[in-house]
């Protein structure tokens, strides 16, 4: 009974820290700037492709751990790294858009699986607490399979509850933003750009600081 409750109790901590990491609400606020010139069908299109990538890359995650990783012989650090440095050509291109039009709601432009799955709703620190979880969890069921169970049933539970509340933000972007003018919404697109950069320089600090004890580690031991 002492593991059934433990497990139980991990639950909720398990949801609340996917969600809150992912960030629903910077996701509502992304979608919405880069699907503006889409019709009603493409954004549809755009938050199902979104949602589905998203979970399948954090069911991945969560069932193989690292080893996507290890396989390739890359760190967390170097992952967020590639995020930022992706992040930052959006947060451009959302700052300063192309002449004839902006580059960033282009309507033929796939969305879904960079920037939307990857680093938004699915992103390098959605992933490490999806697998953060995973570890907690068999440490917490110590062999017991029915704690285990339960402990990774609520880390799923929690990704699904992220994906289903990433896609219905998604799909009612348009509406939450509706009162606006249209230069509120250019402001809009503008502070998203400034805050989109902010995040894509934070996922590079991040992963210089995952990346330099180790290196720094290697040079000691030629020294």
């Amino acid at each position: 009974m002492s593991g059934l409750t433990t497990a139980l109790e991990f639950i909720p901590g398990a949801i609340i820290a996917i969600i809150v990491i992912s960030n629903p609400v910077s996701t509502l606020a992304m979608f919405y700037t880069l699907t503006q010139n889409m019709t009603d069908e493409a954004k549809l299109r755009t938050a199902k492709k979104s949602s589905r990538f998203s979970l399948a890359i954090l069911v991945f995650f969560a069932i193989t751990g690292l080893l996507l990783f290890e396989l390739f012989n890359f760190s967390i650090g170097a992952f967020r790294i590639a995020g930022g440095i992706l992040l930052i050509a959006t947060a451009l291109d959302m700052l300063y858009p192309k002449e004839g039009g902006d580059s960033t709601s282009d309507p033929t432009r796939d969305i879904s699986l960079i920037p939307m799955a990857i680093p938004f709703i699915s992103g390098p620190g959605t992933i490490v607490t999806t697998v953060v979880l995973v570890s907690n969890a068999q440490n917490l069921a110590n062999g017991d399979l029915g704690t285990a169970l339960i402990a990774y049933g609520g880390i799923f539970l929690g990704i699904g509850i992220l994906i289903t509340i990433s896609y219905q933000v998604m799909i009612h972007s348009e509406r939450l933003f509706s009162l606006m003018r249209e230069e509120g919404r250019k402001a809009v697109t503008k502070l998203m750009g400034l805050i989109v950069l902010s995040i894509a320089i934070q996922f590079i600090i991040n992963g210089i600081g995952d990346i330099l004890p180790m290196y720094l580690n290697i040079i000691e031991g030629i020294i």
